[in-house]
């Protein structure tokens, strides 16, 4: 199938957003595989414990989406979803229900909100560092998920230079200290997307985040809206909407050496890129320097997370900087 990528002005009405999302379901073969799935997965945003703008995808831009899947049948079972916080930062259970997602299961028939790390988890064998790297994910993806989708929204990373469809899978990963894997994340974060099957992308682009990110930029107001059959044809182009080139993520450059990054010659683009473009700059401050050296680095890893410093050297950093969630 070919590669498409649908871009516009979001719908600010939520009727309309709906029919938005069904217009681009059809172009993109979503509404012939949902019409036939049994099962599949929605994965929002969910990096911070309430709802913040520019940072989070927003509650009703993920209803928005289920209300147009269930116009397409009422059958296939309908999972929203995400891992618990980084480094035992916060309960996702209590996140979910504070930004209102488990309202969803209330308002439309056949949706489970679930917190992928109090499922079960099955261990898989991936390839880094040219050997075999084992790691665990959530089962319900092998045993029930027929396809997922992931909705991010445009934001600049301090660690990754950009989070977008691909950078969004790794709160799929149940492990609350999943961060002992970053030293591979490049090579690794395209193979978790193709395991957990991830086929579709919908930006929640009414906000980005500018300057610095995940969770401490500038947000942004850019109602957006671009959905895709590939998480690499969706990547590419909203990191040029973003003016980054994506051959400058190393994330992206190992996803296109796997294959998952269609050449540009192989992508079509329904709409108007010009009406949308934005650029965006990442301005790193002086903390993000020794997170990014343990981010590429297994020992530094070790040293600030799990060595008997690490709640000393924590102490130390939090008495100059403000903690990311408080």
């Amino acid at each position: 199938m070919r590669s498409s990528v649908f871009l516009g002005k979001l719908e600010k009405d939520f009727s309309l957003f709906k029919s938005q999302v069904l217009c681009a379901s059809g172009e993109l073969s979503l509404t012939e595989d949902f019409r036939n799935a049994r099962a599949v997965f929605i994965k929002p945003n969910l990096t911070y414990p309430t709802y913040k703008t520019g940072v989070t995808t927003r509650k009703e831009f993920v209803e928005g989406i289920v209300a147009a899947l269930r116009e397409i049948n009422e059958a296939t079972l309908i999972y929203i979803g995400e891992g618990e916080g980084g480094y035992n930062s916060f309960s996702m259970t209590s996140a979910m229900r504070a930004m209102g997602f488990y309202d969803l299961e209330q308002a439309y028939p056949n949706v489970k909100v679930v917190n992928l790390s109090e499922l079960p988890s099955r261990e898989v064998v991936l390839r880094a560092k040219g050997r075999a790297y084992p790691l665990r994910l959530p089962e319900i993806f092998f045993d029930e998920i027929d396809f997922s989708i992931t909705c991010p929204l445009p934001k600049v990373h301090c660690m990754t230079k950009v989070t977008l469809a691909f950078k969004n899978q790794w709160g799929c990963l149940p492990d609350v200290m999943r961060l002992q894997n970053h030293y591979v994340f490049d090579e690794i974060i395209g193979q978790v997307c193709e395991a957990l099957k991830f086929r579709y992308a919908f930006l929640d682009g009414k906000f980005g985040l500018d300057d610095n990110g995940p969770m401490a930029g500038t947000p942004v107001e850019l109602d957006w809206f671009v959905a895709s059959n590939s998480l690499g044809a969706f990547d590419a182009v909203v990191s040029g909407l973003m003016g980054v080139d994506w051959r400058s993520v190393g994330h992206l450059r190992m996803a296109e050496a796997y294959g998952y990054i269609p050449g540009r010659e192989e992508i079509s683009v329904i709409g108007d890129q010009q009406l949308l473009k934005r650029d965006f700059t990442l301005r790193r401050g002086f903390w993000n320097y020794p997170a990014l050296a343990a981010f590429r680095s297994k020992r530094l890893t070790h040293l600030f997370y799990f060595s008997r410093w690490a709640a000393m050297l924590h102490d130390i950093m939090y008495t100059f900087r403000a903690r990311p969630i408080s």
